[in-house]
């Protein structure tokens, strides 16, 4: 990411260290505002034609609704949220963290400014926090419902499965929610998948050619027995046969070097 390497040189300083956390605790605090009737979710929601009659705060409370109806579904939507962060934070850096959020959430704010009958929330923000940490630490093992043991890899896979069936099958708002949050993804993550994947092909191609060497390494006729070069290895050596009574009737093969200094090891002493 050499364009966001640059922007934070920059603006590096702009960077709010543990933001995922505070949003968590905020979030916990709506879901009980709501619940109590004091502060229902519709009036946090992200609604231009509210925006535009003085609710501003709209354009910021929309990221605190959480998508879990239940509190138990919230501790555990929360902890990973914030394992997730912590997790990208400590990888990226504060700053790429605070990038990744913002971009996620101005995009938000942009398309319900510009579809005022779309109401975005904010599940598919913090699902690309999701696919973002598994796509750094893949074998990074969570339980999940705090029983059962699963890899991030898998459960990202899931989640993919997941966002395709909704896109296929969702409303705009959906199919609008789900564009943005890969779209997100892939502006941080596309061009070190691409380097990925070309690393990834110079290694296979290496490995082949390896084998291919293998194979016609393989295929000799003569192998000096001291050093072990062959007739395909090395076409410019001599090969000989000794049938002296150390190496049998048979012959040992050695390469002219090695056939001289086998001879003289072997030449009878007076």
């Amino acid at each position: 990411m050499i364009w966001l390497d640059r922007l934070e040189q920059k603006y590096g300083h702009w960077g709010l260290e543990g933001l995922i956390r505070y949003v968590s605790m905020l979030m916990l605090v709506v879901f009980f505002l709501n619940r109590s009737g004091m502060l229902p979710y519709h009036m946090l929601t992200l609604h231009l034609d509210s925006i535009l009659s003085g609710q501003v705060w709209r354009l910021f409370t929309f990221l605190l609704i959480p998508h879990s109806t239940s509190i138990f579904l919230l501790i555990f939507e929360l902890s990973i949220l914030v394992m997730c962060a912590d997790g990208l934070e400590a990888k990226w850096g504060t700053f790429k963290l605070t990038a990744y959020y913002m971009v996620g959430a101005l995009s938000n704010i942009i398309v319900a400014l510009m579809l005022p009958e779309v109401q975005l929330g904010s599940y598919f923000i913090y699902l690309s926090l999701f696919l973002g940490f598994a796509t750094i630490y893949p074998d990074y093992e969570i339980l999940l419902f705090f029983i059962l043991p699963v890899k991030m890899k898998y459960l990202a896979l899931l989640s993919g499965a997941s966002m395709i069936y909704s896109f296929v099958i969702g409303g705009l708002y959906i199919k609008i929610a789900i564009a943005l949050s890969v779209g997100n993804y892939l502006l941080f993550f596309a061009q070190d998948m691409v380097a990925s994947v070309r690393q990834n092909r110079r290694q296979y191609m290496r490995a082949a050619e390896y084998e291919k060497s293998l194979a016609r390494t393989e295929n000799f006729r003569h192998k000096c027995c001291v050093c072990g070069i062959t007739d395909v290895s090395n076409p410019e050596a001599q090969f000989r046969y000794c049938t002296c009574p150390s190496c049998g009737e048979n012959g040992t093969p050695f390469c002219a070097e090695h056939l001289k200094e086998h001879k003289q090891q072997n030449q009878p002493q007076n």
